[in-house]
C-alpha cells in the first residue's frame, strides 16, 4: 500500500478549500463505523489497515488511497461510493418514474475522486439502491485506476468513449479503442490503465455495486 498524503495547509475549520472533500470523507466515515458499533480498532483489524491511519481519513488529515478506501468500504459492507454520496446529495433533483428516480442530469453526477488519484469517478446512477452501478471513469494521461489489480466480487462491463486504455486481467492485456467494449468477471485481479499522452474515458457497469 502505498503513503497516504497529508494534508498541508489550514483555512476555516483547520482546512483549505482542497481539503474540504477529505473532511467529508472523515466525517462520513466516522459516521458509518459509529452506526455499525465498530471503534476504530474493530474497523482496523476488518480492513487490514492500521488504527492510525483511519483515525487520520476521519479528521481529514490524510487522503486514503483507492485501495485503502476500497479495504474500508469492505469492511463496511458498502460500495466506495457510499463513503462519498450523502443520501440527500444522491436523491437530489432526479426525475422520478412511478415513485422513483431514474434520470441524472449531466450537471447532477456525484464526484468520486481520490486525490491521490488521476482517475476521477462520476457516478450516473441516481443513488445506491440499485442491482447495478454506472460511474463514468475519467483517467489522465498515464494513469491507472490502483497502484496494484485488485478484484471484487461480481461482473464488470465497460465502453471506451474517448481515448484508449489497457485492461489487465490476471496478467493479460486488452487495449480498448473508441467504441470498444469489454465484459469480465471482476473477481479475477484487473487494472486498468491510460498509457497515452492523452485524456481516456471509459464508462463502466458493475454488478452487484462495489465501487
Amino acid at each position: 500500500m502505498g503513503a497516504e498524503r497529508q494534508a498541508s495547509a489550514t483555512s476555516v475549520d483547520g482546512v483549505v478549500n482542497d481539503d474540504l472533500d477529505a473532511v467529508r470523507l472523515g466525517r462520513k466515515l466516522r459516521a458509518m463505523r459509529t452506526d455499525e458499533g465498530l471503534t476504530l480498532q474493530d474497523l482496523a483489524g476488518r480492513a487490514g489497515v492500521s488504527q492510525s491511519l483511519i483515525s487520520q481519513v476521519e479528521r481529514g488529515i490524510a487522503s486514503p488511497s483507492i485501495t485503502t478506501l476500497r479495504r474500508l468500504a469492505a469492511a463496511l459492507s458498502v460500495p466506495i461510493a457510499a463513503l462519498f454520496v450523502e443520501h440527500d446529495q444522491a436523491e437530489g433533483g432526479a426525475e422520478e418514474f412511478d415513485g422513483r428516480r431514474i434520470i441524472v442530469r449531466r450537471g447532477e453526477r456525484k464526484g468520486l475522486r481520490v486525490r491521490r488519484s488521476r482517475v476521477e469517478y462520476e457516478l450516473l446512477t441516481p443513488d445506491l439502491n440499485r442491482a447495478i452501478e454506472f460511474l463514468w471513469i475519467e483517467y489522465a494521461p498515464r494513469s491507472r485506476t490502483h497502484p496494484t489489480p485488485m478484484s471484487h466480487p461480481g461482473e464488470e462491463n465497460a465502453v471506451c468513449i474517448e481515448g484508449a486504455v489497457v485492461v489487465s486481467i490476471e496478467g493479460r492485456e486488452y487495449v480498448l479503442g473508441p467504441g470498444d467494449s469489454i465484459s469480465f468477471d471482476s473477481g479475477r485481479p484487473h487494472q486498468v490503465e491510460n498509457r497515452s499522452d492523452e485524456r481516456a474515458v471509459l464508462v463502466s457497469a458493475i454488478t452487484p455495486p462495489s465501487f
